[in-house]
Protein backbone atom coordinates (compact mmCIF):
# COMPACT_ATOMS: atom_id res chain seq x y z
CA UNK A 1 0.00 0.00 0.00
CA UNK A 2 1.63 3.93 -0.60
CA UNK A 3 1.99 5.61 2.08
CA UNK A 4 -0.72 7.80 2.06
CA UNK A 5 -4.17 7.22 0.97
CA UNK A 6 -7.45 8.61 1.12
CA UNK A 7 -10.77 7.13 0.91
CA UNK A 8 -14.12 8.95 0.61
CA UNK A 9 -16.92 7.72 2.48
CA UNK A 10 -20.96 9.20 1.80
CA UNK A 11 -24.01 7.79 3.43
CA UNK A 12 -25.80 7.78 -0.10
CA UNK A 13 -23.34 4.89 -0.95
CA UNK A 14 -24.42 2.73 2.00
CA UNK A 15 -24.83 -0.89 1.72
CA UNK A 16 -28.22 -2.56 1.09
CA UNK A 17 -28.38 -4.20 4.80
CA UNK A 18 -27.31 -0.62 6.60
CA UNK A 19 -29.83 0.73 9.13
CA UNK A 20 -30.64 4.26 7.72
CA UNK A 21 -28.05 7.20 6.97
CA UNK A 22 -27.04 7.62 10.48
CA UNK A 23 -26.00 3.70 10.77
CA UNK A 24 -24.63 2.23 7.96
CA UNK A 25 -21.97 0.11 6.06
CA UNK A 26 -20.38 1.18 3.10
CA UNK A 27 -18.12 -1.08 1.23
CA UNK A 28 -14.69 -0.42 -0.48
CA UNK A 29 -14.38 -1.06 -3.84
CA UNK A 30 -10.73 -2.59 -2.98
CA UNK A 31 -9.23 -3.95 0.16
CA UNK A 32 -6.47 -1.78 2.14
CA UNK A 33 -4.01 -3.99 3.65
CA UNK A 34 -2.47 -2.03 6.43
CA UNK A 35 0.39 -2.70 7.63
CA UNK A 36 2.23 -1.54 10.75
CA UNK A 37 2.94 2.25 12.00
CA UNK A 38 -0.54 3.06 9.89
CA UNK A 39 -2.64 5.96 11.26
CA UNK A 40 -5.75 6.84 10.15
CA UNK A 41 -7.10 10.55 10.35
CA UNK A 42 -10.98 11.58 10.02
CA UNK A 43 -11.06 14.57 7.75
CA UNK A 44 -13.45 16.68 5.48
CA UNK A 45 -16.95 15.91 7.76
CA UNK A 46 -20.14 17.20 6.33
CA UNK A 47 -22.95 15.91 8.53
CA UNK A 48 -26.68 18.17 8.10
CA UNK A 49 -28.24 19.13 11.26
CA UNK A 50 -31.83 18.01 11.00
CA UNK A 51 -32.20 16.31 13.90
CA UNK A 52 -35.38 17.68 15.85
CA UNK A 53 -35.53 19.23 19.57
CA UNK A 54 -37.60 16.17 20.37
CA UNK A 55 -36.90 12.81 19.22
CA UNK A 56 -37.19 9.34 20.56
CA UNK A 57 -34.90 9.39 23.10
CA UNK A 58 -36.23 12.52 25.04
CA UNK A 59 -39.68 13.00 24.43
CA UNK A 60 -41.66 11.87 27.40
CA UNK A 61 -42.62 14.22 30.21
CA UNK A 62 -42.92 12.23 33.81
CA UNK A 63 -45.05 14.27 36.64
CA UNK A 64 -46.63 13.02 39.62
CA UNK A 65 -50.03 14.94 40.66
CA UNK A 66 -52.15 14.41 43.62
CA UNK A 67 -55.90 13.36 42.96
CA UNK A 68 -58.70 12.20 44.91
CA UNK A 69 -60.34 9.22 44.00
CA UNK A 70 -63.95 8.80 46.26
CA UNK A 71 -62.12 12.13 48.50
CA UNK A 72 -58.72 9.75 49.62
CA UNK A 73 -55.68 11.56 47.96
CA UNK A 74 -53.91 9.25 45.96
CA UNK A 75 -50.35 10.19 43.76
CA UNK A 76 -50.85 9.49 40.29
CA UNK A 77 -47.86 9.34 38.23
CA UNK A 78 -48.17 10.06 34.54
CA UNK A 79 -45.44 9.41 31.64
CA UNK A 80 -46.70 11.91 28.98
CA UNK A 81 -45.20 11.74 25.74
CA UNK A 82 -44.18 14.88 23.32
CA UNK A 83 -44.79 14.94 19.65
CA UNK A 84 -41.35 14.37 17.83
CA UNK A 85 -40.41 17.66 16.13
CA UNK A 86 -38.31 21.21 16.13
CA UNK A 87 -39.57 23.52 18.85
CA UNK A 88 -38.98 26.94 19.81
CA UNK A 89 -39.01 27.84 23.18
CA UNK A 90 -43.12 29.24 22.77
CA UNK A 91 -43.73 26.34 20.67
CA UNK A 92 -42.58 23.62 23.39
CA UNK A 93 -44.49 25.84 26.08
CA UNK A 94 -47.82 25.49 23.83
CA UNK A 95 -47.20 22.00 23.00
CA UNK A 96 -46.49 20.50 26.66
CA UNK A 97 -50.12 22.87 27.80
CA UNK A 98 -51.87 21.30 25.49
CA UNK A 99 -51.02 17.61 26.35
CA UNK A 100 -50.88 18.77 29.89
CA UNK A 101 -54.31 20.11 29.44
CA UNK A 102 -55.56 16.70 27.27
CA UNK A 103 -53.95 14.25 29.68
CA UNK A 104 -55.06 15.71 32.99
CA UNK A 105 -58.10 18.18 32.31
CA UNK A 106 -58.73 18.33 36.32
CA UNK A 107 -55.59 19.78 36.82
CA UNK A 108 -56.47 22.80 34.79
CA UNK A 109 -52.80 23.14 33.61
CA UNK A 110 -51.27 26.11 32.43
CA UNK A 111 -47.90 26.51 30.75
CA UNK A 112 -45.90 29.72 29.74
CA UNK A 113 -42.19 30.67 28.05
CA UNK A 114 -40.40 33.90 28.99
CA UNK A 115 -38.27 34.88 26.18
CA UNK A 116 -35.72 37.23 28.95
CA UNK A 117 -35.00 33.92 30.70
CA UNK A 118 -35.30 31.44 28.26
CA UNK A 119 -37.57 29.45 30.79
CA UNK A 120 -41.09 27.45 31.02
CA UNK A 121 -43.43 27.33 33.67
CA UNK A 122 -46.02 25.29 34.31
CA UNK A 123 -48.68 25.90 37.01
CA UNK A 124 -51.68 23.92 38.28
CA UNK A 125 -55.21 25.23 38.92
CA UNK A 126 -55.72 26.49 42.33
CA UNK A 127 -55.00 23.87 44.98
CA UNK A 128 -54.16 21.67 42.66
CA UNK A 129 -50.96 20.03 43.45
CA UNK A 130 -48.36 18.26 41.27
CA UNK A 131 -44.26 17.61 40.78
CA UNK A 132 -42.00 17.16 37.67
CA UNK A 133 -39.19 14.48 38.44
CA UNK A 134 -35.76 14.20 37.54
CA UNK A 135 -34.56 10.95 36.09
CA UNK A 136 -33.21 9.54 39.30
CA UNK A 137 -36.60 10.85 41.02
CA UNK A 138 -38.53 8.49 38.96
CA UNK A 139 -35.82 5.60 39.11
CA UNK A 140 -36.18 5.71 43.16
CA UNK A 141 -39.98 5.21 43.09
CA UNK A 142 -40.47 1.56 44.00
CA UNK A 143 -43.23 0.06 42.08
CA UNK A 144 -44.38 -1.99 45.26
CA UNK A 145 -45.11 1.23 47.34
CA UNK A 146 -48.81 0.54 48.69
CA UNK A 147 -51.08 3.63 48.39
CA UNK A 148 -51.32 6.46 48.00
CA UNK A 149 -48.72 5.73 45.48
CA UNK A 150 -51.04 4.83 42.11
CA UNK A 151 -48.39 3.75 39.53
CA UNK A 152 -47.72 5.24 35.83
CA UNK A 153 -50.37 6.44 33.20
CA UNK A 154 -49.99 7.74 29.54
CA UNK A 155 -51.39 10.36 27.41
CA UNK A 156 -54.59 8.12 27.03
CA UNK A 157 -54.72 7.57 30.98
CA UNK A 158 -54.09 3.99 30.66
CA UNK A 159 -52.29 1.99 32.90
CA UNK A 160 -48.19 1.51 31.92
CA UNK A 161 -45.24 0.55 33.11
CA UNK A 162 -42.32 2.34 33.10
CA UNK A 163 -38.82 0.98 31.94
CA UNK A 164 -36.15 2.98 34.35
CA UNK A 165 -33.50 1.68 32.50
CA UNK A 166 -34.60 3.60 28.93
CA UNK A 167 -36.56 6.76 30.57
CA UNK A 168 -36.45 8.99 27.20
CA UNK A 169 -37.02 11.57 29.41
CA UNK A 170 -37.23 15.53 28.32
CA UNK A 171 -35.81 16.50 31.57
CA UNK A 172 -32.29 17.29 29.64
CA UNK A 173 -34.48 19.69 27.64
CA UNK A 174 -35.98 21.17 30.46
CA UNK A 175 -32.85 21.07 32.38
CA UNK A 176 -34.53 19.61 35.19
CA UNK A 177 -31.41 18.12 36.24
CA UNK A 178 -30.88 18.93 39.75
CA UNK A 179 -30.39 16.77 42.12
CA UNK A 180 -29.03 14.35 40.33
CA UNK A 181 -28.28 11.12 42.21
CA UNK A 182 -30.65 12.28 45.48
CA UNK A 183 -33.33 14.15 46.11
CA UNK A 184 -35.35 10.63 45.95
CA UNK A 185 -39.12 11.35 45.68
CA UNK A 186 -41.24 9.96 48.35
CA UNK A 187 -44.70 9.71 49.64
CA UNK A 188 -44.23 12.50 52.05
CA UNK A 189 -42.18 14.89 49.25
CA UNK A 190 -43.97 18.11 49.14
CA UNK A 191 -45.36 19.07 46.01
CA UNK A 192 -46.27 22.53 44.47
CA UNK A 193 -48.55 24.16 42.20
CA UNK A 194 -46.03 25.13 39.58
CA UNK A 195 -42.44 24.43 38.12
CA UNK A 196 -40.36 26.51 36.15
CA UNK A 197 -37.47 24.76 33.83
CA UNK A 198 -33.51 26.20 33.90
CA UNK A 199 -32.78 28.14 30.83
CA UNK A 200 -34.01 25.21 27.83
CA UNK A 201 -31.87 23.18 26.22
CA UNK A 202 -33.51 22.86 22.23
CA UNK A 203 -30.17 22.33 21.28
CA UNK A 204 -30.13 18.52 22.57
CA UNK A 205 -27.39 17.41 21.12
CA UNK A 206 -24.27 19.11 21.64
CA UNK A 207 -21.23 16.59 20.45
CA UNK A 208 -21.80 13.87 17.92
CA UNK A 209 -19.77 10.66 18.07
CA UNK A 210 -18.76 8.95 14.95
CA UNK A 211 -18.77 4.90 15.81
CA UNK A 212 -17.26 2.19 14.19
CA UNK A 213 -16.52 -1.28 15.01
CA UNK A 214 -14.53 -2.18 12.29
CA UNK A 215 -12.10 0.53 12.12
CA UNK A 216 -9.20 0.92 14.60
CA UNK A 217 -8.11 -1.28 17.54
CA UNK A 218 -10.40 -0.21 20.03
CA UNK A 219 -8.23 2.40 22.13
CA UNK A 220 -10.71 4.85 23.08
CA UNK A 221 -12.71 5.38 25.86
CA UNK A 222 -15.97 7.29 25.88
CA UNK A 223 -17.45 8.58 29.06
CA UNK A 224 -19.99 5.94 29.24
CA UNK A 225 -16.87 3.53 28.73
CA UNK A 226 -17.51 2.55 25.14
CA UNK A 227 -14.06 1.98 23.06
CA UNK A 228 -15.64 2.66 19.63
CA UNK A 229 -15.26 6.19 19.20
CA UNK A 230 -13.27 7.47 15.90
CA UNK A 231 -14.68 11.37 16.30
CA UNK A 232 -15.75 13.94 18.40
CA UNK A 233 -17.66 16.24 16.12
CA UNK A 234 -18.95 19.28 18.22
CA UNK A 235 -22.01 20.64 16.67
CA UNK A 236 -21.51 23.90 15.41
CA UNK A 237 -24.84 25.02 13.07
CA UNK A 238 -28.05 25.42 13.94
CA UNK A 239 -31.24 23.18 12.63
CA UNK A 240 -31.15 22.92 8.63
CA UNK A 241 -27.13 23.67 8.49
CA UNK A 242 -24.53 21.89 7.21
CA UNK A 243 -22.06 20.61 10.24
CA UNK A 244 -18.32 20.71 8.74
CA UNK A 245 -15.33 19.16 10.84
CA UNK A 246 -12.12 18.77 9.91
CA UNK A 247 -8.34 17.61 11.46
CA UNK A 248 -7.44 20.35 13.75
CA UNK A 249 -4.44 18.47 15.47
CA UNK A 250 -2.17 16.04 14.40
CA UNK A 251 -2.69 14.08 17.70
CA UNK A 252 -6.37 13.39 16.32
CA UNK A 253 -5.94 9.98 14.57
CA UNK A 254 -6.38 6.30 15.12
CA UNK A 255 -3.93 3.03 15.17
CA UNK A 256 -5.18 1.25 11.98
CA UNK A 257 -2.03 -1.00 12.08
CA UNK A 258 -2.52 -4.43 10.85
CA UNK A 259 -6.03 -4.58 9.96
CA UNK A 260 -7.44 -5.14 6.52
CA UNK A 261 -10.45 -3.43 5.98
CA UNK A 262 -13.46 -3.94 3.26
CA UNK A 263 -16.50 -2.74 4.78
CA UNK A 264 -16.60 -0.11 7.05
CA UNK A 265 -19.58 0.67 9.86
CA UNK A 266 -20.44 4.09 10.93
CA UNK A 267 -22.72 5.51 12.86
CA UNK A 268 -23.65 8.94 14.53
CA UNK A 269 -24.50 9.07 18.20
CA UNK A 270 -25.10 11.67 21.04
CA UNK A 271 -23.20 11.39 24.38
CA UNK A 272 -25.90 9.04 26.27
CA UNK A 273 -25.36 6.04 22.63
CA UNK A 274 -28.52 7.15 21.13
CA UNK A 275 -28.02 7.03 17.33
CA UNK A 276 -29.04 10.53 15.59
CA UNK A 277 -31.82 10.31 12.88
CA UNK A 278 -31.12 12.77 10.11
CA UNK A 279 -34.29 12.17 8.86
CA UNK A 280 -33.31 10.78 5.23
CA UNK A 281 -30.45 13.76 5.22
CA UNK A 282 -27.02 12.05 4.15
CA UNK A 283 -23.63 12.77 5.41
CA UNK A 284 -20.00 12.31 3.95
CA UNK A 285 -16.47 12.16 5.54
CA UNK A 286 -13.30 11.64 4.27
CA UNK A 287 -10.72 9.08 5.86
CA UNK A 288 -7.12 9.65 5.31
CA UNK A 289 -4.71 6.88 5.73
CA UNK A 290 -0.76 7.07 6.86
CA UNK A 291 1.73 4.86 7.37
CA UNK A 292 4.75 5.89 8.89
CA UNK A 293 8.28 5.06 8.52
Amino acid sequence: MDKNKKVYVDSRYKSSDSVSNSDFKFEINEALDLPDNTYCYIDDICIPHTWYTIEDFNNTLYLVAKIYIQEAPKFQGYALKLPNGNYTGLSLANEIQEILQTSIPDLAFTCSYAIATGKIKIKAGVDQLFKVLTNFQVSSIDPATPDPWSGWKDNNDNVISVDVSNLNSINEVLRNTSGLHDGIWGMMDPLDTEFTSEFLDLLNVHNIYIHSSTLGHYNTIGVRGENTIIKKVPVSSSFGHLIMDSVVAPHDKINVSRQLIKTLHFSLRNVHGNVIDLHGSNISLSLIFQTLD
